[in-house]
């Protein structure tokens, strides 16, 4: 598992793309981070992308390594937030409640840096196929609260749906490995950014 300072390895190695500015701000784990490895210049709707994602991140470590050390120093008109997962599987005190409240502590970090109308999205954690560290029914619990209590601020992204195969799990021609997408599963996942762009 990776620590706060593995988090903060991370940063550093793309520190560039958390100083670049950009209309659009990705903020959250490795579905995000890997996304460069498919698409180094992403663009959605052809506007540019400062994509912040740290493989491995817990929403915890993302406040703590990332928030509140101002890491972030500009935020687009539109910011997608993609974390939650990996707390189940590296957070002691892990709780629905706890993510989400870590998540507003991010957004009260960050949004000092937004302008009036920036929008906010909260995107629901995909599907797995056949990982042993986390369920397809912890997932479902994560993302039914929240959506159930997902702030006014944020607009709540549904995916989970539009990654499953038959069978209730991450259809495997979407992943690499039963949890991260490949490059059909970034395309899967552009059309569904686009949708609120």
């Amino acid at each position: 598992m990776l620590t706060d300072q593995d988090i903060y390895s991370r940063y550093v190695e793309k520190k560039s793309e958390f100083e670049k500015t950009a209309p659009i701000t990705l903020i959250g784990h490795s579905l995000f981070d890997m996304w460069q490895n498919i698409e180094p210049e992403c663009c959605l709707k052809g506007k540019a992308v400062a994509n912040l994602g740290i493989s491995g991140a817990s929403t915890r470590q993302y406040l703590d390594v990332i928030a509140k050390e101002k890491r972030i120093t500009h935020l687009g008109k539109t910011v997608f937030i993609f974390l939650g997962v990996n707390d189940i599987v590296k957070e002691p005190d892990y709780s629905p409640a706890k993510v989400l409240d870590w998540i507003l502590q991010i957004l009260t970090e960050i949004r000092p840096l937004a302008a009036p109308q920036t929008h906010y999205f909260l995107l629901e954690a995909t599907p797995v196929n056949q990982i042993s560290t986390v369920t397809n029914a912890q997932i479902i619990h994560l993302n039914t609260y929240l959506r159930e209590h997902c702030p006014e601020m944020m607009t709540f992204v549904p995916t989970y749906q539009a990654f499953l195969d038959e069978n209730g799990n991450l259809d495997a021609t979407l992943s690499i490995d039963g949890l991260h997408f490949n490059a059909p599963g970034y395309a899967r996942l552009t059309k569904i950014l686009e949708n609120y762009l």
